[in-house]
């Protein structure tokens, strides 16, 4: 097969407006039929109305001969298959997790059982489908006339703008003295609040066999199905008494082929095309000047801050997943933002685009980022990009302090407007807001939900963290001698930490602390928590440690990349490195994994044959040469190479890729790569700025190795 060939067969969602065709289990496509060919909605007002799907005629057209009842779209799965399996199915919950009452979304239910004579809820093992083994939703009830109760669930901002279908299986057993004399009714309410109610008695009381309640999304006209914020479902008690048992089980959303990725493509600016892109590979490992390599990563992986962003406000995403069950995130954090203003200075520098279309990129970030909701300046650390709303109003220290670097470089290399407004809303954020004083740490965030600062803090010099420090400490925000308290190595008390540290104790602007190192490998090195290439070097994107501190830092962080690169090629005999947190496939899900070298760590994250590209780019800093060579090799080998560069990680355990771009990693590696073709371009752009001038002394201060006896 050629390679032309194989792209044609990879191309994916190219004309989604225009086909959309299954790939899994029908072999042809839906339409969606129209609202006459289904039973009228009778009249709202009416307390007895109700949307009957057994009474629903339409049909849906499957090929030439073949059509399909809407009656029976849980027979689109076999039997002794999840639905979960299937891409059109969104999963809102089939129960399983008997272990606690939360969704396939991972949000709780929640019971209001206020106005109710009585009512438990359990899991049961009858299942639905009748799968075995199998679980639902079991509801025992008692009313009095005029009582309800109602079940309810967050749906975390969904956007299902392309379901055809809400549906769910149920089914209803009234006890035989009293009967059942009431109402079962869902309702969806959208981000606005506003929520449209729809009832679904007559189907679930037609008998006692699970039946299949279906509602056409047309139903709840006026919702805004691009963020649903919750569904409910009420039993209301009517004129007599009731009792009864109500079991619920597969509630969904239902249409096209990957309902869930086709629902959010329509609010972004564009998706990749190709899922592996061969000619990119090859064009790349044809160029035998390492400059040239660099240069055509770059800007590959400049194209996804183009593209995988909100149409309307620009904001990066923060990931896509391409291939088998693709995905967006439409989401964003204030790291995620840096990374996107980064960039645009990069790839201006590395001549990808115009001064004047930088400066119109950074104006509409910066437009964006005015428009966010804040909290005493600082920004939520998660806003859905549709409608830039938050779910959960916690500010994140670490994501805050790298959104301020970026304010700081982009004000260094823009003048005029950007500047100033660069320049605004990075004043108004006080890091003094998350120090603790009683530990003389920086506290992880500030929970609004708990009214305080989280419990647990950044101790620890070797990570990602210290940039909150540095600029903390430049902005005057945290006394300089915050520095001195952070821990080199662990307290040698702490008899936990993976090795017992060598150093001694020392005194620096009145502060005594623990000068501490571990010996690895024969080598003396200062620890990070968890032994990632990323938490030692993540911070060089911005500071020239090396420059700053060659014998401390600068030495730190190239004896922990030769040891990274030593334990993955000898000891373990992998042949590619770089082991830091990344994203990793489970079948349709995908989870953010935090991996490392254990004995690099003081806790240590597990290591298990997990790399990252990014982390080999993050590399260009302290070995250029070898991490040329270990991304080469990472070509020649695996289909790790897409048309927004490389993907997020390597199982080198089976020779999987995550075909997944995630936002943080594409930023840091064309950081990474701008510094090295232009020489410290964003490094010289941040050291520029007084802030940086006024912290940096806390670099020509330290002494990890020379001050020990």
């Amino acid at each position: 097969m050629t390679e032309t060939q194989t792209q044609s067969q990879r191309k994916r969602f190219l004309e989604l407006d225009k086909t959309l065709k299954s790939a899994f289990f029908m072999g042809c496509f839906f339409l969606l039929i129209p609202a006459f060919l289904f039973a009228a909605v009778r009249n709202e007002q009416r307390e007895d109305s109700s949307v009957s799907a057994n009474n629903a005629r339409g049909r849906i057209q499957c090929g030439a001969d073949e059509t399909l009842e809407i009656t029976k779209i849980y027979n689109t799965v076999p039997p002794n298959k999840s639905l979960l399996t299937s891409p059109q199915f969104l999963v809102i919950d089939d129960f399983a997790n008997y272990k606690e009452w939360k969704n396939r979304l991972h949000n709780h239910w929640r019971l209001e059982n206020g106005k109710a004579r009585s009512v438990t809820m359990e899991h049961s093992r009858e299942d639905g489908r009748e799968m075995r083994p199998g679980q639902s939703l079991k509801i025992l009830f008692e009313l009095d006339p005029r009582q309800h109760f109602t079940l309810s669930t967050s749906l975390g901002k969904l956007d299902m703008s392309k379901a055809r279908f809400l549906a769910m299986k149920c089914k209803l057993k009234p006890n035989p003295k009293h009967g059942f004399n009431g109402r079962i009714r869902v309702s969806l309410t959208d981000w606005t609040g506003r929520s449209v109610t729809r009832d679904i008695t007559e189907t679930c009381a037609k008998s006692e066999k699970w039946q299949e309640a279906i509602l056409p999304v047309e139903y709840f006209k006026g919702l805004d199905f691009d963020q649903l914020d919750r569904l409910s479902i009420t039993v209301l008690g009517r004129h007599k008494r009731s009792k009864a048992n109500l079991w619920l089980d597969d509630i969904v959303f239902f249409g096209h082929n990957e309902v869930g990725f086709e629902s959010v493509l329509d609010n972004i600016k564009d998706f990749p095309k190709v899922v592996k892109y061969l000619s990119g590979k090859q064009r790349l490992l044809s160029m035998t000047k390492d400059s040239d390599f660099l240069n055509a990563i770059g800007q590959d992986t400049w194209r996804y801050f183009e593209e995988a962003a909100n149409k309307e406000n620009h904001l990066v995403l923060d990931h896509i997943k391409v291939g088998d069950f693709p995905m967006v995130g439409v989401y964003t954090s204030p790291t995620n933002i840096a990374m996107d203003l980064i960039c645009t200075v990069a790839a201006r520098e590395l001549g990808y685009i115009s001064k004047e279309s930088a400066q119109e990129r950074a104006h509409l970030v910066l437009d964006a980022l005015q428009k966010l909701p804040r909290w005493r300046g600082f920004f939520y650390n998660f806003y859905e990009t549709n409608k830039l709303s938050i779910n959960r109003k916690f500010i994140s220290s670490v994501d805050n302090a790298w959104l301020a670097a970026a304010l700081i470089v982009t004000r260094q290399a823009f003048s005029g407007a950007e500047a100033k407004r660069a320049s605004k809303i990075l004043e108004e954020m006080n890091f003094e807001e998350f120090y603790d004083p009683d530990t003389n740490h920086i506290a992880i965030g500030y929970d609004l939900e708990r009214a305080g600062l989280t419990p647990y803090h950044y101790g620890m010099m070797i990570s990602e963290a210290r940039i909150i420090s540095f600029i903390g400490i430049g902005k005057g925000d945290i006394p300089k001698e915050h520095w001195w308290y952070l821990f080199r190595t662990a307290p040698d008390a702490w008899d936990w930490q993976t090795q017992k540290p060598s150093g001694q104790w020392v005194t620096k602007e009145g502060v005594e602390y623990f000068q501490g190192y571990y010996t690895v490998d024969s080598k003396e090195v200062v620890p990070s928590w968890g032994g990632s290439l990323f938490e030692f070097l993540m911070p060089t994107l911005i500071i020239p440690e090396d420059k700053l501190s060659p014998e401390s830092f600068g030495r730190n962080n190239r004896v922990a990349t030769e040891i990274h690169r030593d334990y993955a090629l000898n000891e373990k005999e992998y042949p590619v490195w770089g082991i830091s947190p990344a994203a990793v496939s489970n079948g349709r899900r995908w989870f953010y994994g935090e991996y490392g070298i254990k004995k690099l760590g003081t806790k240590g994250y597990p290591e298990k044959a997990i790399i990252a590209p990014y982390a080999a780019l993050l590399a260009l800093e302290t070995l250029p040469g070898d991490a040329v060579k270990n991304l080469r090799k990472m070509l020649e080998l695996y289909d790790i190479y897409g048309e927004y560069g490389f993907y997020d990680s390597i199982n080198l355990k089976n020779d999987l890729v995550t075909n997944q771009y995630l936002s943080l990693d594409q930023g840091m590696s064309l950081i990474a790569i701008a510094n090295y073709l232009k020489k410290g371009i964003i490094q010289n752009f941040f050291m520029k700025d007084p802030i940086a001038q006024k912290a940096q002394s806390v670099f020509e201060g330290e002494r990890f190795f020379k001050d020990r006896k």
